[in-house]
């Protein structure tokens, strides 16, 4: 008898990952003590999308009766659109946590307006790369599950082609910007431990170090998820029940954060913290908005 365990893996990681990322922008959302940037909530809501592309046809995996074929071709779409969208949304948020460092070590920088752009990329690609993946779809009725019962997909090539390429260039570059960030901290290392001791918000290391390690993640991650979708390797059940583990692996790099974390620990009293905003720098905050 064929075993489900990759799909309940599967579904399991898909679920699992949709529930820390809700946990993780739900406080960020309602708590005032909380701060993150535009391009944060961006980045934490594109992989909620993520994960909730595997998770359409929950209920309709196994069994000989194929989902309903709108909701098929929903996920189709889903599934190709929105790695990019995740790869481009966290290119963006790590382009913005740049441009913040930047300004705050040397008082310059690129203007606020550009984050309405880094905000408005992402999901316009996705809607291309959606629009796409319909386009090229020439009989829905090659719309179906995949040989795993996992997930619906098309036997055209030309969608996992445009996902792939697209994530290796945002993902590539996002590398080359978390490499050009690191430079610029080790070579300005005193100044930007001194504007953290005298932020009240401040930036702190850990924070890029979250973000350095999930990108290099996501890097290798999405990647082989791209490589996951090809004809030839999507018929493994293996490689088919990993691809949710990146919104589950976000979901823990960003929802572990002490803030969010102290934030669901209603039951704990409130810590007062010192004001430091009688500090006497006159450098300007690099405030925590990652």
């Amino acid at each position: 008898m064929e075993s489900h365990t990759p799909i309940y893996i599967f579904n399991f990681l898909a679920a699992g990952g949709f529930g820390l990322l809700l946990a993780t922008l739900i406080p960020a959302m309602l708590s005032r003590s909380i701060h993150r940037s535009k391009t944060w909530f961006s980045m934490i809501i594109s992989w909620i999308i993520y994960a909730l592309s595997y998770l359409l046809i929950v209920g309709h995996q196994l069994g000989p009766e194929p989902p309903r074929a709108g909701v098929c071709v929903l996920q189709m779409v889903f599934i190709y659109a929105s790695p990019p969208l995740t790869a481009i949304s966290g290119l963006a948020f790590i382009l913005d946590t740049h441009f913040r460092i930047t300004k705050a070590l040397f008082t310059r920088g690129v203007d606020h307006k550009y984050t309405r752009i880094l905000l408005l990329v992402p999901w316009v690609s996705f809607a291309v790369v959606a629009g796409e993946a319909l386009i090229v779809v020439q009989d829905f009725a090659d719309i179906q599950r995949n040989s795993t019962h996992m997930y619906c997909h098309s036997s055209a090539n030309v969608q996992y082609l445009t996902t792939a390429l697209i994530c290796v260039i945002s993902l590539g570059t996002a590398l080359c910007m978390i490499a050009w960030t690191a430079v610029i901290l080790y070579r300005n290392w005193a100044l930007f431990r001194q504007l953290s001791a005298n932020s009240e918000r401040e930036l702190r290391l850990s924070s890029l170090i979250r973000i350095m390690i999930f990108t290099m993640m996501a890097s290798i991650g999405l990647g082989l998820g791209a490589f996951a979708t090809t004809p030839d390797v999507a018929s493994s059940a293996i490689w088919s029940a990993l691809l949710p583990i990146l919104p589950f692996l976000c979901g823990i790099a960003f929802g572990t954060q002490k803030d969010i974390i102290r934030c669901w620990m209603f039951w704990k009293p409130k810590v007062n913290h010192p004001d430091s905003s009688t500090s006497s720098s006159n450098h300007p905050k690099v405030q925590e908005e990652v």
